[in-house]
C-alpha cells in the first residue's frame, strides 16, 4: 500500500529532494496545477520510470481526484521508487474551498 498525504501537507513541503509529480493529461495541468509540479503524463512515467525518476528522491504524485496517482504510486514502489500518493488529489483543493 503507497504512503499518502494530503493536498494542504503537499503544499507544506519545501525539501529540494522531495519532487512533486503531475501525473494528468497536459491539457489538464495546463489548465491549472501547483507552481512547484512538473508534468509527466501517466502513461509516460509507467512506460519509462527510469528516465525521470531516481531511486534515492522522494516523488509525490497527484492527478485529478487520486485513484490513478494511487495506482502509479502502487507500481513504482514495487519497482523501488520512493512515492507518496496525494490522497483525492487536485479535487481536495476544490473540497475546501466549497466546505470552509
Amino acid at each position: 500500500m503507497p504512503a499518502t498525504i494530503t493536498y494542504q501537507e503537499l503544499k507544506q513541503i519545501t525539501n529540494p529532494n522531495h519532487h512533486i509529480v503531475d501525473i494528468r493529461t497536459p491539457y489538464e495541468y495546463a489548465q491549472s496545477h501547483l507552481p512547484k509540479a512538473v508534468n509527466i503524463p501517466y502513461d509516460i512515467l509507467m512506460m519509462y520510470p527510469d528516465s525521470y525518476l531516481k531511486k534515492d528522491q522522494t516523488y509525490y504524485l497527484i492527478c485529478a481526484h487520486g485513484g490513478l496517482s494511487h495506482r502509479a504510486c502502487a507500481i513504482l514502489q514495487a519497482y523501488g521508487y520512493n512515492v507518496a500518493n496525494v490522497k483525492n488529489g487536485y479535487d481536495a483543493e476544490i473540497r475546501c474551498y466549497y466546505y470552509i
